[in-house]
C-alpha cells in the first residue's frame, strides 16, 4: 500500500509541477506583475488541488486544466471580495478646501469662514446632474458607476463633477470672502 501511496503522490508532483506555469501566467494577468500575489493564489490553487487529487486522477488532461483555471479564477475574486476598499471620509468642513484645492488656491484661512450650512446651500445650488454627480463621487463611487446610475457615459461624469467643483469653489470663495470685505471696509 506504500508503494501506492507513492505512487500517487509522484503523479500529484509531476502533475503540479507541469501545470504551475500555465497557473502562474493566468494568475499574473489577474493579480498584475505582483509576484507574491500570483505564487499565494497558485500555492492555494495546488493545495485545493492536492485535496481533491482522488476525483482529479480521474479525468482527462483537459477537464484538469479547466478545473484549476476556474478554481484559480475563483479564489481570486473571494480575495478580492474580502479586501474590500476602505470608504472614504464624509465630506465635511475640515476637508471642503481639499476637494476644492487647485494650484492657485487662497490660503486654507479663506474656508474657515465656511459653516456646514454653507456648503449644504452651495452644493444645493448646483443643477441636478452636478449636484447628483458630486455628491455620488463624495460617497466613494468611480465615474464608471457614477455614470451607470446617472445614464450618462463615463467622460460625462468627469466633466461633470469638473464643472461642480469649480461652481462649488466660486461660490465657497464668495462666501468666504465677504466677511474679509466687511472686516476691510
Amino acid at each position: 500500500m506504500s508503494e501506492e501511496i507513492d505512487s500517487s503522490d509522484m503523479e500529484y508532483a509531476v502533475f503540479a509541477v507541469r501545470h504551475q506555469p500555465t497557473l502562474l501566467a493566468v494568475a499574473r494577468n489577474l493579480c498584475g506583475r505582483n509576484a507574491s500575489d500570483c505564487e499565494g493564489l497558485v500555492h492555494d490553487v495546488l493545495l485545493r488541488a492536492l485535496l481533491k487529487w482522488d476525483m482529479l486522477q480521474s479525468w482527462s488532461e483537459p477537464e484538469r486544466r479547466a478545473w484549476l483555471v476556474r478554481v484559480l479564477h475563483t479564489v481570486f475574486m473571494d480575495q478580492c471580495r474580502s479586501q474590500k476598499p476602505a470608504a472614504p471620509p464624509p465630506i465635511t468642513l475640515a476637508n471642503v478646501h481639499a476637494l476644492l484645492a487647485e494650484p492657485d488656491a487662497p490660503a486654507p484661512g479663506l474656508w474657515e469662514h465656511i459653516t456646514e450650512a454653507d456648503l449644504r446651500e452651495a452644493i444645493a445650488t448646483l443643477p441636478y446632474p452636478l449636484r447628483r454627480t458630486f455628491e455620488l463621487h463624495s460617497q466613494g463611487l468611480h465615474h464608471a458607476e457614477i455614470g451607470r446610475q446617472l445614464g450618462a457615459p463615463e467622460g460625462t461624469v468627469g466633466t461633470w463633477l469638473f464643472q461642480a467643483r469649480f461652481r462649488l469653489r466660486e461660490r465657497l470663495r464668495g462666501m468666504a470672502e465677504q466677511p474679509r470685505k466687511q472686516a476691510s471696509a
